[in-house]
């Protein structure tokens, strides 16, 4: 009917006269610069990108994206080394994983070679020391690549979690474009020697990245409890790393004698089941970290580790060790 056409036609006027209001008004909203306020707040991207593909430019060669996840966030990880885990209302909850602490005291002096100059750190160790559980080292079952996997990706190009320790403990560390590190300084703690650090298939060997408290040492310390994701954040946790002679750090090994043999008192550290570095000035440092990692990731000591470790640290904090 004719009445129904007319309704029709205006409903039709009506949504289209709406349509263009509508987008008359988000116009004006992203001219005046609104539309950023806007999406701030309800999650949507800006009118604007920042992933423009530059022509003939290697990515990896391209300014270094702010919203890229690092390896904390790809592992389900906040950054601080607590385990993120989701709520059921879609935001983040933090698990009861330790904490790390990516700026300890004992890191940034690997560049500089100044050990052995802050009892606060030696104390600090001490009384993490009296916050560990003793037990027996239970070993058996180790397998490194299964259960703790390589290297991880640091979220930059082709480098990894030792691209990362490497630029933190060499001093005039150098990039290559796909973020690695291919040359620098090492002022190393383990032998208190300077080595200079080239990248190449038969150089790199001369700087490893040793974790301080040993993977075998973690798994038989409590380690193998723990879920993968937590192994993996241990494996590639810079609190647990350090920049050292390759030679010195394979000499190490699992850096304990579990059994209780005492198999590094020639060492004369005054632990000797606890491995030490020849480089006394950083011997102090080396068993206050140690302990902090111990006790920040919930690890055990066996009794003898223990007694060993407290003797040593209150001497350090005496000023009697030598």
């Amino acid at each position: 009917m004719k009445g129904d056409d007319n309704h029709g036609w205006r409903g039709l006027v009506s949504m289209l006269a709406t349509l263009l209001l509508a987008s008359i008004a988000m116009v004006a909203l992203v001219s005046s610069g609104g539309w950023n306020i806007v999406s701030d707040v309800i999650g949507i991207g800006s009118h604007t990108t920042t992933d423009k593909v530059v022509q003939g430019q290697d990515k990896s060669q391209l300014p270094d994206n702010p919203d890229r996840k690092s390896i904390w966030e790809l592992l389900g990880l906040d950054g601080s080394g607590s385990v993120a885990a989701p709520k059921t209302d879609g935001t983040m909850k933090t698990d009861t994983t330790p904490k790390t602490d990516t700026t300890s005291k004992t890191d940034t002096k690997a560049a500089t070679g100044s050990w052995g100059s802050d009892p606060a750190v030696w104390q600090a160790g001490l009384d993490a020391t009296n916050t560990i559980k003793t037990a027996k080292a239970r070993p058996g079952g180790y397998d490194r690549e299964r259960y703790f996997g390589g290297w991880a990706s640091n979220g930059c190009g082709s480098a990894t979690t030792r691209d990362t320790i490497l630029a933190r403990d060499l001093k005039g560390a150098v990039k290559n474009s796909k973020c690695q590190v291919t040359s620098g300084t090492l002022s190393d703690p383990y032998t208190g020697q300077t080595i200079q650090f080239r990248r190449g298939r038969n150089t790199s060997s001369a700087v490893q990245i040793d974790h301080v408290v040993a993977l075998l040492d973690a798994w038989e310390s409590g380690a193998r409890d723990w879920d993968q994701t937590k192994r993996v954040q241990y494996a590639n946790s810079p609190d647990v790393l350090l920049a050292s002679d390759g030679p010195a750090n394979m000499a190490k090994g699992s850096g304990l004698d579990a059994n209780g043999t005492a198999s590094y008192r020639s060492q004369n550290s005054g632990a000797p089941d606890v491995w030490m570095p020849d480089n006394k000035a950083y011997r102090c440092d080396y068993m206050a970290k140690r302990a902090t990692i111990k006790s920040k990731w919930g690890l055990t000591m066996t009794p003898r580790e223990k007694q060993q470790t407290v003797s040593v640290l209150s001497q350090c904090v005496a000023g009697n060790y030598n």
